[in-house]
């Protein structure tokens, strides 16, 4: 075949290719949709550091930009230290006005102006003082850089085709505003952040930014302020946000605290509780009062109880000599929750040394809590402190509840090992010195039963009383006053024989209708806002250690 013959071969072969149909392909409109999204959003590139600094540097000497590199290159930093642990432009009022007129010199060439302000957006949003000379000359900077940014942001937006990072600028105008959260705050509380989520993607807002952390306190608050239902069904989503900020999570977590300890009931909420004592650690330990400082008495009684409660269970139940648990005694003490100042756990060895995973969480959990019992097996022991009443209960329930008076003497020191044998040192089983003494014996159905028994004995040796069921609701025919008089009749008597705690003259005010104001914080006093007319109520605060001052109320 000769070279003509070869070629003519050659064009035929194409020439049939090219008539045949083509197939389709849909990954192709793929390829066109992801291409067009980065030309359309075109957010920042990036920059070179050394470049950008050394632009930052000769305009903090010169306080003067030379051409448009420059002005591109600082305004991307405006937030950056010019040098180590020094001031940034957003920190100095002379030099930051000065880059803002540059800046406006570019406002006739609409692709180069949109380019520096990006960069001042992205400066304003990543800005964090740098000192606190930074932070006092930022506090009188700040307004006028904000309403820059705001009345310029029309000038980034040009007749034909608009990038997606200035649609979303244009949309939000309001983020350079004095409440830049207050537009999103509804719709983040239900749950959707992809408003939030492109904001972030186009206007490239780090997850530092003091912008995401007024947006989680910014919920916080608004959320404080539903009522309790709605405010309820909104607290597990904001542990969460909390748990993933650190920075924000003890300012955040005393206004949901405070906010829940007012919710009637104050029905146990186990994330609130597990997360804060985890974050905080226990709340009546003196070693954790600086973390619970800031939180009010009664969200400090509210976790406090709520703890108790679950160290009540677990002991009876974890801790048990069976296993099975011990439902009878554990219902008793749960009763008593109010009144139980401080616990104590003594371990025998099997507890102590355990490897199971429920036994090192729940060691854990009891962190600073935990005594030394010198006992083989399961055997244990929990220690409970009521006033002058130091109660003793033991895993196994063929063993009797102990009770000694503090103001007289308790046999057994908890820093040393503790012992079971009966009446040896430092034994938490010495009857010749106990004042209460009982075993638990009795059908549930019997008068005589142990609970009875050990009921009465801690109110009439100690004045101690299990807490009050809380009314739940009304008889709708009953007038205010009537309600308030019945209630006030039917649990004064009871309040009057339990000794006084912050908590219990809570529960007391909030079932009698009364205020109260506590300026004990400040060097103040703490005040009752009831007259004396009410004999009941006049006798349970006095017998309290209250006075009572004529048009004002009762004070301690």
């Amino acid at each position: 075949m000769n070279a003509l013959s070869h070629l003519v071969a050659l064009l035929g072969a194409g020439t049939g290719l090219g008539a045949q149909a083509l197939t389709q392909d849909g990954n192709i409109d793929a390829v066109l949709v992801t291409m067009q999204k980065r030309a359309g959003g075109r957010t920042a590139t990036h920059i070179a550091e050394d470049q950008q600094l050394s632009a930052l540097q000769r305009f903090w000497q010169s306080q003067d930009i030379p051409g448009f590199r420059d002005a591109y290159l600082v305004s991307w930093g405006l937030h950056i230290p010019h040098k180590k642990e020094s001031l940034c432009v957003l920190e100095d009022g002379p030099r930051l006005e000065r880059l803002l007129s540059c800046v406006d010199g570019w406002g006739e060439q609409p692709g180069a102006y949109r380019r520096c302000y990006q960069g001042l957006v992205k400066s304003y949003f990543c800005y964090s003082p740098t000192s606190e000379d930074g932070k006092a000359n930022a506090r009188s900077n700040w307004p006028m850089f904000r309403d820059y940014l705001h009345d310029r942001n029309w000038r980034i937006k040009a007749e034909r085709a608009n990038p997606d990072w200035v649609r979303v600028a244009l949309d939000n105008r309001q983020l350079f505003e004095r409440d830049p959260c207050a537009p999103y705050v509804d719709t983040l509380l239900q749950g959707d952040t992809a408003i939030i989520d492109s904001l972030c993607d186009q206007l490239s807002i780090s997850k530092s930014s003091w912008f995401l952390e007024k947006l989680v306190m910014a919920q916080v608050r608004k959320a404080i302020q539903k009522g309790d239902q709605d405010f309820s069904g909104l607290l597990r989503r904001l542990l969460h946000i909390l748990g993933d900020n650190p920075v924000l999570r003890d300012s955040g977590l005393r206004l949901l605290l405070d906010r829940y300890a007012k919710v009637p009931g104050m029905n146990l909420h186990q994330d609130l509780r597990d997360l804060t004592v985890g974050w905080w650690g226990n709340p009546w330990l003196p070693s954790n009062e600086t973390r619970w400082g800031g939180v009010t008495p009664e969200a400090k009684a509210m976790v406090s109880d709520w703890l108790k409660l679950e160290f009540i269970e677990d002991f009876f139940t974890k801790l048990a000599e069976d296993g099975l648990g011990d439902p009878r005694r554990m219902e008793f003490w749960k009763r008593y929750v109010h009144a139980i100042e401080h616990i104590e756990f003594a371990l025998g060895s099997s507890a102590r040394n355990s490897r199971e995973p429920d036994f090192v969480a729940l060691r854990k959990k009891m962190k600073g809590l935990i005594c030394e019992l010198d006992a083989p097996g399961t055997n244990n022991a929990f220690i409970m402190r009521m006033g002058r009443l130091v109660a003793v209960e033991f895993s196994d329930p063929g063993n009797a509840l102990y009770g000694y008076d503090s103001s007289k003497t308790v046999p057994f020191n908890t820093s040393r090992t503790l012992r079971l044998p009966l009446d040896v040192d430092n034994s938490l089983k010495q009857k010749s010195k106990s004042v209460l003494w009982q075993g638990h014996h009795g059908t549930p159905d019997s008068w005589n039963k142990w609970e009875s028994i050990v009921e009465e004995k801690l109110r009439q040796q100690f004045g101690i009383a299990p807490a009050l069921r809380r009314p739940t609701s009304f008889d709708a025919r009953q007038s205010p006053n009537s309600r308030q008089a019945s209630n006030v009749a039917n649990t004064s008597n009871a309040y009057r024989t339990q000794p006084y705690s912050r908590h219990t003259l809570a529960l007391f005010a909030e079932e009698n209708g009364l205020q109260i104001n506590d300026k004990s914080g400040v060097g103040g006093n703490l005040w009752v806002f009831a007259d004396a007319a009410d004999a009941e109520i006049m006798r349970t605060l006095t017998a309290w250690g209250f006075s009572h001052k004529p048009g004002k109320g009762w004070w301690k």
